[in-house]
């Protein structure tokens, strides 16, 4: 289906008039992954290349949108990947803007996580945090109201979270063996979404609905302890999203409320993140802004890493023109048995090149716990993107 995707969009962007609006962009990276606690027998550096062509084209009131991707790994093959992050068409329909085919869309306000979230799946292996999503092969509409934008969702399948290879990072050391659904239909199963987005002063709100397969696998060991069994359980929620947008003052909030269906029957679920992020704007009589992050994570759900987790950040915006910038987050679980440590950097070389470094440190106190599973997947990575 990816390919045909791909080819379709490509003939029909051949065929289009020369007098239609459009534009094409591509993007090339080179990438360097090094693990500095890696354990015997696993990756200890890792090299990849990513092609990425956006693209869309105008035809009366329409417009065909393409975003693909084609990831080689010079070892993780759980890190190769052809895919049509999006491809579709957007056309105006009975008062709706209707899309169909891949495409993707963000829900959420916190910046470190988004329980929210729920359109897209994680293309995890890409290590690539919020922007690494698949496509959701999908029938959407929006529509502008006097109370907000409305959208509605159907999506005629489901996208399995991608893994890395046993012996690559991040990985619990296992392979992972074939998916289990709660749905009887499997990957086939249909899903449904509907969010409603609004503001009322400075403060922008939204609520949404979904009954589908969720996103995040539960994963348990075989019993001959050989693999990882991923098990899709069936979500019914209801998400709420808030954000005050102040002078200097950001407060979010998100949450997730429902059940999951799994192998143990259906259970109720809680999930939420609480944040707020303070800025400074100038200071030392500098350009720059510095915010200071603040977020507290609940979720409940068999998936989370930990029931609740406390987040501290540093957000580092230079306003030059090289678009200069630096995220620092660290959490720790509330027993203080796990913490993560994350830095994001990036800038412009010149106009057609940048660079970016990120880092990831994992530490835990129970070998046995999400994060003690990961003790040798400390990365520091590298990446060169050129624009075209």
């Amino acid at each position: 289906m990816t390919m045909f995707a791909v080819r379709s969009f490509v003939i029909i962007l051949l065929l289009a008039q020369p007098a239609f609006a459009g534009e094409v962009n591509g993007t090339l990276s080179s990438r360097l992954d090094f693990y500095p606690d890696r354990d015997d027998g696993t990756a200890s550096e890792g090299r990849s290349a990513e092609v990425k062509i956006d693209a869309f084209h105008d035809f009366d009131a329409s417009r065909i949108v393409g975003e693909f991707i084609a990831r080689g790994d010079e070892k993780d093959s759980g890190r190769r990947i052809t895919e049509a992050r999006q491809a579709y068409l957007r056309t105006p329909l009975a008062g709706f803007d209707v899309f169909v085919g891949n495409r993707q869309e963000f829900w959420g306000k916190a910046e470190s996580k988004n329980v929210v979230d729920v359109i897209n799946q994680s293309d995890a292996a890409a290590n690539e945090g919020k922007s690494g999503k698949l496509g959701a092969p999908s029938i959407s509409a929006e529509r502008y109201l006097d109370i907000g934008d409305l959208q509605l969702w159907y999506i005629s399948g489901f996208r399995e979270k991608t893994f890395n290879d046993s012996d690559a990072h991040p990985s619990s050391g296992l392979p992972v063996s074939s998916a289990q659904y709660a749905r009887k239909d499997g990957k086939d199963a249909d899903d449904f979404a509907a969010r409603l987005s609004s503001f009322a002063g400075e403060w922008d709100l939204a609520g949404s609905v979904f009954y589908g397969t969720a996103r995040d696998p539960i994963l348990s060991v075989a019993s001959d302890g050989g693999a990882l069994k991923p098990y899709y359980a069936l979500q019914k929620s209801i998400g709420l999203e808030a954000q005050y947008t102040g002078d200097v003052t950001l407060l979010k909030w998100e949450s997730l409320h429902g059940t999951q269906t799994g192998l143990l029957g259906t259970h109720d679920f809680a999930a939420a993140v609480a944040g707020i992020e303070y800025t400074y704007y100038g200071p030392f009589e500098t350009m720059w802004d510095i915010g200071l992050i603040g977020e507290v994570q609940h979720d409940d759900r068999p998936q989370a890493a930990a029931n609740q987790f406390f987040v501290a950040g540093v957000r580092l915006v230079f306003n030059d023109i090289a678009d200069s910038h630096v995220l620092f987050l660290a959490s720790a679980d509330r027993k203080a048995d796990q913490s993560f440590v994350s830095l994001e950097a990036s800038r412009r070389i010149n106009d057609v090149t940048s660079v970016k470094l990120t880092s990831r440190f994992y530490n835990a106190r129970t070998p046995s716990s999400a994060f003690g599973q990961l003790l040798d997947d400390d990365a520091v990575t590298l990446t060169l993107n050129m624009f075209f």
